[in-house]
Formats: structure tokens, sequence, C-alpha cells
């Protein structure tokens, strides 16, 4: 089960103070990855080619807990990539940040909508910007499929860059059930 908490939930006060988390690194079909989770949950997960510089991310966001190399976080990686449910999500951010990333984790692998349809689909049919602004705050990259939100018939802005965006969605294409395309 996700958890979908605000930053001043007593959980991420915990997690913040002194929590022990776990960080680890593996490459995949995009690139590096690094994830970052607590014991149950996975909090972040960022693509890049630097393993130093993205657990150095982690740091500056998570600056009082303790991070920990785990060899399970790096085997983990792989995992996820396939088969993105075998752990839970820790989602932490504003109330709509967290909307907008709850109907994304909801949407069809290899399907794209706009930053427009997603406004529309929680309600706020005007706040098109702001989705774009939730979007790029997401720190569970691929888990919450930021990169499924495009502008009008374009691919725009991804916090990991258009080319491994491009990717992100050809391999979620190729990876879909016959039985559900479009067609």
């Amino acid at each position: 089960m996700h958890l979908w908490l605000a930053s001043h939930d007593a959980r991420v006060r915990a997690l913040r103070a002194k929590g022990k988390l776990e960080y680890g690194y593996s490459l995949t079909p995009f690139g590096g990855c690094a994830i970052l989770k607590s014991r149950e949950y996975l909090l972040a997960l960022y693509f890049g080619e630097d393993p130093q510089q993205l657990v150095d991310s982690f740091s500056a966001k998570w600056p009082t807990s303790i991070l920990n190399h785990a060899s399970e976080a790096d085997t983990l990686i792989p995992r996820l990539i396939e088969e993105p449910s075998p752990i839970p999500l820790m989602a932490i951010g504003t109330p709509f940040q967290l909307s907008v990333w709850e109907h994304l984790v909801r949407s069809r692998e290899g399907a794209t909508v706009t930053y427009g349809d997603v406004a529309a689909a929680i309600g706020r049919p005007s706040a098109a910007r702001a989705v774009g602004r939730a979007v790029g705050a997401n720190e569970i990259s691929f888990l919450i499929p930021c990169h499924r939100v495009v502008s009008q018939g374009k691919l725009t802005g991804y916090r990991w860059g258009l080319e491994r965006k491009r990717a992100l969605l050809a391999w979620e294409l190729a990876h879909r059930d016959p039985l559900q395309m479009p067609f």
C-alpha cells in the first residue's frame, strides 16, 4: 500500500529527524538509477550517471537522516524497472501534488496525457501550469510516471532529460500487453 503524506506528517518528521534510510544504485535500460528507501517504503528514484552525485542529492533532501548503502537496494532497482510493484511508495508533497501523483500512478502504461488532461481529471481544469510544477517536483520518477505527461502533441520538459523521457515511453509501449492497445 502506498502512502501519500504531507511533509508535516509525523512519519515524515520522524524519518527526517534521525531516520535510517538506505540507498542503492544500478544501471538500467535508461542509464544509471539510484533509489532511496526506508525499511518498507521507497522515497525517491533518481536517474543519473554519477552515483555519488545522486547520493549527494538524497543527502541534501534528507540532511538529518542517516543514509547507508544497501546491496539489497542495488538489486531492487532492476526488479522495480521490470515490475514496478514490489515495494510501496511514500510520496511526500502538498495535497495538490499528491492528487496529481495519485492520478499519474493510475495512468496506463505506454499512454500519454497532457498537463491539461491531468488538471481536468483532478477537478482543477485551469491548473495545467500547477500540474507541471507538481510533475517536476515528483521524487519517485518512473514509479510515479511523470514521464507520461506531455504538452499538446509534443514532448516537453523532463527532470531527467527528454531523451530519457522518450526512451521510457518507448520502453513502456514495447512492454505493453497487446490486448490493451488502443486500436
